[in-house]
């Protein structure tokens, strides 16, 4: 489930902030230009609907890498489904 998540992460990355993920899931906002706060803010919200999911606020305010991400978004399935 957790390739799945990350797949289709980097893809809704790329639609959001216009190009790939310089590095993949080690891809974090300080490594692309166009990865900046507003983009930040549309990711989250994009992956909050993607999803079905509520992310920690934490992922808006901190610079986690899209791996990092990912495991958020597995989290937050898991505590819907328990």
């Amino acid at each position: 489930m957790a390739t799945d998540v990350m797949e289709q992460l980097l893809e809704l990355f790329a639609e959001v902030v216009g190009e790939p993920a310089a590095h993949g899931p080690d891809t974090v906002r300080a490594d692309m230009d166009t990865w900046d706060s507003l983009a930040q803010v549309r990711l989250v919200y994009a992956v909050e609907r993607a999803f079905a999911v509520e992310l920690p606020e934490s992922t808006l305010t901190s610079e986690p890498s899209l791996a990092e991400i990912a495991a958020s978004v597995v989290a937050a399935r898991q505590e819907r489904v328990s």
